[in-house]
């Protein structure tokens, strides 16, 4: 508990309150977030993940002095400051109110506690495994190897997102705490009445983040961390890895059965073994002879590659890259200035200092050879970073990082490793792969990550309950500002059956990152390794995720535009219904489609709910009514999958890779008497977009009687070289005798069933 309040002074956007033993900093970023900072002086605005440094100087707000209290008030919310001990209660315009918001400033914590309201759920905080709702839990943030079975109280894993969001109908809010040190966050597990974040270590700076909906949370947490630059396509498509393919005849082989099999892939990877003695940044010459040939055949064949690579940096002074790294210094020491060793893979190695902008240049360029010679994609892994062998799993905490010239121990900077890390991988593709888009792949992760790279949720298993443990877990992670996720399909570690094969290979034909990856010495898990029913069912699936690639795309413009996972609970889409606010089994891509996934084994039939509205099974075009559960079948070729009455779905035709080419389609859904949707259009391969070249298009729909009318008109045209005709098949329409395209009659064909047009878009 803080003390009395002495004076308080206001400047531009800050309110400073001086207390007997600390200072509380009020900084208002716009009128729903504001940052609370409380030092024992000045505040240090040193943070790693906060880009939201051009905040609105002018943001209207008030202060107001009261006999017992101090008031800060902006348009959306009222933040009231008792004189007597700094407790705090915040009112919101749309019905908020939280009280007795208590703050710590100690030696040895810094901590906030917030009264738990009636009826209250918790989302968010990132990569933890559990339900989706976390009320009752409590979370450390630490980045952590854990190879261990995850179980649902596994806990702390890989990436830390010290970031939630508090809901109930009365309003909801989020709380982002910018701490780099281990943190925690205390759901109500040790007071039921209270949630309580804090730390041993740093600062107690956090963001209050305040709307109407939890969609303005969401936009409002990656206004102060970030959002997601637009992937390539081919990022988007269905990933093949193991741990390891090798030699090279063998990757080209893998390569080639995909082709010959017809089933749709996009991106090969390469696992340790491809690495002469584990050494980053080279090739085995022995198991890869002609690397650039590989690489040059396999893009012949529409194929991309990836390649991992470590942070840890073999000890070996026949080595270029630790020759460098000792006669540069720019590796972690200890307080004497020596090289931190630690074992990993190659044996003992030492660790970049990824705090200091000249090692992640340094570390950029040692990208050059593997992008310039046609390495797609950058796979980053034991990056917490992990150590081998020791009880902690990583490196002594009071390990130093000079941080350009504000040296800081370990302790502060484990969490953000991967983060700078990936920052360092990201400007190698900018200097080496000029206006190509990256992809960066990674294990460990911090806020903010979604600027640099996607994430996989580490070393699953091959059995049930990961396959249950990955719905809830990626959709918190999505709520948390990363929409680029994902779990490996049918599992890291163990041996694969056919049965949980096919289940996993159906929901995780959604996941927003697509990779089927396992280990070395456990059973194969192509999707040919399990026989010919599952490789049938398999193909169906991956063939169904290449048809949904420019929907999932366009959900991916969403993220970038606004911070929106791809991947989405009910509740986020419907927080007027409380039968989603706990439910953990069912997704939605994006706001037309659920998915309700099959998890356990022997199971043919389930549980679906299906929110209010009508919705259509997308397997059988039958009509299901909204806001109840239904009974489902689910033979083990299909999972329930359903799309809302009167969509709009943009549609690929079949393609074997993106390489392909991605032709659009509209498929427009019954049960609606008018609809619309925004499609975002660009090369789907360059930074174009960011100077404006890309297509924006609104396509309406409107039935009146026999007579329908679908209107296509252009918002934004500035990528001359996009789609010009567009066909348009409306799904089980019936009773319609007259169809008008932009307000001329156009002739109609059936196609599979459905009434098709083409549409040419017009000017706005």
């Amino acid at each position: 508990m803080l003390e009395k309040v002495r004076t308080f002074k206001v400047t531009e956007n800050v309110v400073v309150l001086e207390t007997e033993n600390a200072c509380i900093y009020f900084e208002i970023f716009d009128e729903g977030i504001i940052n609370v900072n409380v030092t024992h002086g000045m505040k240090d605005f040193y943070s790693q993940a906060v880009v939201m440094k051009d905040k609105d100087k002018n943001v209207e707000y008030n202060v107001d002095e009261k006999e017992d209290c101090i008031l800060i008030s902006t348009d959306l919310l009222c933040l009231k400051v008792n004189k007597n001990n700094c407790n705090m209660q915040i009112e919101g315009k749309y019905g908020l109110k939280l009280d007795d918001i208590e703050l710590t400033l100690e030696e040895d914590k810094r901590s906030c506690t917030i009264s738990i309201r009636e009826d209250e759920y918790f989302y968010g905080l990132g990569e933890k495994t559990g339900f989706l709702n976390k009320r009752g839990a409590r979370y450390t943030m630490w980045n952590t190897d854990c190879y261990e079975p995850h179980t649902e109280s596994t806990d702390p894993l890989y990436a830390s997102f010290p970031f939630y969001i508090g809901f109930n109908r009365q309003g909801c809010y989020g709380i982002y705490f910018d701490n780099t040190f281990r943190t925690y966050f205390d759901m109500g597990k040790s007071d039921s009445s209270r949630v309580e974040f804090g730390a041993e270590n740093g600062p107690l700076s956090f963001f209050f983040i305040y709307g109407q909906t939890m969609k303005d949370i969401i936009k409002g947490y990656t206004d102060i961390t970030g959002r997601i630059d637009l992937p390539p396509i081919w990022a988007l498509g269905y990933h093949q890895s193991k741990y390891s393919y090798y030699p090279q005849s063998k990757v080209e082989q893998l390569a080639m059965t995909f082709r010959e099999k017809g089933i749709p892939c996009d991106a090969i990877y390469l696992d340790i073994h491809y690495m002469d003695g584990y050494r980053v940044f080279t090739f085995d010459k022995e198991r890869f002879p002609d690397v650039k040939g590989m690489l040059e055949r396999l893009k012949d064949m529409g194929f991309k590659v990836v390649t991992i690579i470590d942070p840890g940096i073999k000890v070996d002074e026949s080595y270029s890259v630790f020759k460098e790294g000792i006669e540069n210094r720019y590796f972690v020491t200890d307080r004497n200035g020596l090289p931190f060793v630690g074992k990993v893979w190659p044996g003992d190695s030492c660790f970049p200092d990824f705090s200091r902008s000249d090692v992640r240049k340094w570390w950029a360029e040692k990208h050059r050879e593997f992008l310039e010679m046609g390495i797609d994609g950058i796979w980053n892994d034991m990056n917490e970073p992990s150590v081998m062998y020791t009880p902690s799993k990583t490196m002594p905490e009071d390990m130093i990082h000079l941080n350009d010239g504000r040296p800081i121990t370990h302790a502060q900077f484990h969490n953000v490793y991967a983060l700078n890390m990936a920052m360092a991988t990201k400007d190698a593709f900018l200097r080496f792969r000029p206006n190509q888009r990256p992809f960066i792949l990674t294990r460990a992760a911090f806020s903010g990550i979604q600027r640099y790279a996607a994430i996989w949720t580490g070393d699953n298993r091959s059995c049930w309950d990961h396959l249950k443990l990955s719905i809830p877990m990626l959709l918190n992670i999505g709520l948390s500002g990363e929409p680029f996720c994902g779990a490996d399909i049918g599992g890291f570690g163990d041996d694969c059956n056919e049965e949980l094969f096919i289940r996993w290979i159906q929901v995780g034909i959604f996941y927003p990152f697509c990779r089927n990856h396992n280990a070395v010495g456990m059973r194969d898990q192509e999707p040919w390794a399990f026989g010919r029913r599952a490789q049938e069912i398999a193909t169906q699936f991956i063939k169904l995720r290449y048809r949904l690639l420019p929907y999932i795309y366009n959900l991916f413009y969403q993220s970038h535009h606004s911070g929106l996972p791809v991947l989405r609970p009910l509740v986020l889409e419907y927080p007027d219904d409380e039968n989603t606010y706990s439910i953990f089994d069912q997704f939605m891509l994006g706001d037309n489609i659920l998915g309700a996934p099959v998890y356990e084994p022997g199971r043919t039939v389930r549980a679906v709910y299906l929110p209010q509205g009508s919705w259509i099974d997308w397997w059988t075009g039958k009509e299901y009514e909204g806001g109840k559960y239904h009974l489902v079948e689910a033979p083990l070729d299909k999972m329930p999958l359903f799309v809302k009455a009167g969509a709009i779905i943009p549609m690929a035709e079949p393609v074997n890779c993106t390489a392909d080419g991605i032709k659009v389609e509209f498929h427009v859904f019954p049960g609606a008497v008018q609809a619309e949707y925004v499609y975002y259009e660009d090369d789907m391969v360059t930074e174009n977009y960011k100077s404006g070249k890309y297509n924006l298009y609104k396509i309406r729909y409107q039935k009146d009687g026999n007579a329908v009318n679908i209107e296509m008109e252009r918002l934004h045209y500035g990528y001359h070289e996009g789609q010009k005709r567009f066909r348009i098949a409306f799904e089980g329409l019936k009773g319609i005798e007259k169809i008008l395209a932009n307000g001329q009659q156009v002739s109609t064909q059936v196609i599979d069933g459905n009434v098709v047009v083409y549409v040419e878009p017009k000017e706005k």
